[in-house]
């Protein structure tokens, strides 16, 4: 009998291969990327064309300056891509219902509103556990927020720049916890269990993660880990749940703060920023690309790992509690 983790698959459902599954999820993943591919070549020769620029990494570091108009549409356009082909499968191969994913109908909206604002707490739990590490160094950030003008930060296009971002990250943590937590880590737990369901599901999802090393081997090993950890809370969710909605929602407004709330500050500490270039240098920070050069072992480098890892011992501790009371 199939193990369900949200609803009971029917009769008639098929179950990808253990490790297969895997393997068609990073296949998916570099399928789904194509459009960045092309959409990235089409904008370098256009730009080398019309500027006559000869440097080859011209034309890359102007695709990093138009991250908000060029980069992200580019990227959401993969995500979608990657959100239909899992569906696919689902339907067409392993012939179960979206209820096995996670997702049902009834009561969405409030399901979902319920995990907006616990993204929201994430954020502002590691933020504070940053603020608690900094404590020793933070006589500079007093002067910053002293030179801060927020009117700077809550112009039209900052506006509608935001907007977009909240959009577009609602819409990719979604995808995220479609892929990982609804149809991979059911997937799993259907072959080998639920604990090795969420064990393999979190570390592929961390390793999807894999581009931090950019930014240097321990800059790379404590951001993956705070990133497989914060997967892990997600997980946790949807199992205490038995829901992806309230962990799509979470993820989509952790990750949305977690750029928005840094570019606002940046706009409105530094009077030579555009919502343009601040998202440029916030997105290129957070995801790990800034490089080597750019970036330093802070506080903010060890608070998610710190704060994820306590929070998801916390579940797991309720969910083992839970469920000797149930037995």
């Amino acid at each position: 009998m199939t193990q369900a983790l949200y609803a009971p698959w029917p009769e008639t459902a098929r179950r990808t291969w253990g490790w297969g599954a895997v393997g068609l999820m990073a296949a998916g993943y570099l399928v789904s990327s194509i459009p960045v591919l092309v959409g990235t070549i089409i904008y370098t020769i256009v730009l080398t064309v019309s500027s006559g620029e000869t440097d080859p990494l011209a034309a890359q570091r102007a695709l990093n300056e138009n991250t908000l108009t060029v980069l992200l549409p580019l990227m959401l356009l993969q995500f979608i891509a990657w959100a239909a082909m899992t569906l696919l499968w689902v339907k067409l191969f392993e012939r179960r219902s979206l209820a096995t994913l996670g997702i049902e109908g009834r009561g969405f909206f409030g399901r979902y509103m319920l995990g907006l604002p616990l993204g929201v707490f994430l954020v502002v739990l590691v933020s504070a556990v940053a603020a608690l590490l900094g404590l020793g160094a933070s006589s500079g950030a007093a002067d910053s927020l002293g030179a801060m003008d927020v009117s700077r930060a809550i112009t039209q296009a900052a506006l509608i720049g935001y907007a977009g971002l909240f959009l577009g990250f609602l819409i990719q943590g979604g995808v995220e916890e479609l892929v990982f937590r609804g149809w991979l880590m059911s997937a799993l737990t259907a072959r080998w269990g639920k604990r090795w369901g969420v064990f393999v599901a979190s570390f592929a999802f961390a390793l999807l993660h894999a581009h931090v090393f950019i930014s240097g081997l321990m800059f790379g090993v404590l951001a993956l880990s705070g990133i497989g950890l914060t997967g892990l809370v997600f997980s946790l969710t949807a199992l205490w749940r038995r829901s992806i909605i309230e962990a799509a929602a979470a993820h989509g407004a952790f990750n949305a703060v977690a750029v928005i709330a840094p570019t606002f500050a940046l706009l409105a500490s530094d009077p030579d920023q555009t919502i343009k270039t601040a998202v440029a240098q916030v997105f290129s920070s957070a995801t790990g690309l800034a490089g080597a050069d750019s970036v330093s072992l802070g506080p903010e480098t060890y608070a998610q790992l710190i704060a994820m890892g306590g929070l998801s011992a916390l579940m797991l501790a309720g969910l083992v509690l839970r469920g000797r009371k149930s037995e």
